[in-house]
């Protein structure tokens, strides 16, 4: 995260640097990102640059800090609610994600994030806000084995962490950089999800 000579700056400047920030992370994927366009847009120096963050990969987890947020939020409550049912905690953050991104102004920050988002890896994946998803992963999986899923083994329920993990990706993928229709990327999304529950529910069987 920024350094504290970051937050010390005055509001302008910081409203200045993020929106130069953002600009380029809307243009071009992260990998291409260009540091020096950053601070040429926000009339800064390398150097100052570097005071603030340590590099742009901290200014994407930066930028990224509310989504991240909200999404823990979002978490916090269904666990609460729901109870770690991870086959609806999947379709509500579909929905939850798709509408956040959809909304917002810098929609191409979005398709950005979504296109270099790589394979998991224990249920966890390779993206900007890592660490976010590996509390979150943790955070769902232990409520599901104190709850749901003393029926399966844990083996099982990360492997159908994973599968959901990359279907929900998948459909990001199919949404925001695609373009594909919305309704129908969620509906073939249901039907991956409903065929991964059933195959699911039947190793139930065979620890009853």
């Amino acid at each position: 995260m920024p350094s504290e000579r970051f937050f010390n700056l005055p509001r302008d400047k910081k409203k200045r640097i993020v929106e130069s920030a953002l600009k380029e992370f809307a243009r071009v994927p992260f990998d291409d990102i260009s540091i020096n366009r950053i601070i040429q847009d926000a009339d800064i120096s390398r150097g100052s640059f570097y005071q603030y963050f340590e590099d742009k990969a901290d200014l994407q987890t930066f930028l990224l800090s509310d989504f991240a947020e909200q999404i823990q939020i979002k978490t916090q409550r269904f666990l609460q609610e729901k109870r770690g049912d991870m086959f609806q905690f999947f379709e509500e953050g579909l929905y939850f994600v798709i509408d956040m991104g959809m909304n917002t102004p810098f929609i191409n920050v979005f398709k950005n994030l979504f296109a270099q988002m790589g394979p998991c890896k224990n249920g966890k994946p390779d993206m900007p806000i890592e660490k976010e998803f590996r509390d979150l992963f943790d955070k769902v999986i232990g409520v599901m084995k104190e709850e749901y899923y003393q029926a399966y083994d844990m083996e099982d329920v990360i492997i159908v962490w994973e599968m959901l993990l990359m279907t929900f990706k998948d459909t990001m993928v199919m949404i925001f950089i695609f373009d594909e229709p919305k309704e129908d990327v969620i509906e073939k999304y249901k039907k991956k999800a409903e065929i991964i529950k059933t195959g699911f529910k039947s190793k139930e069987k065979a620890h009853v």
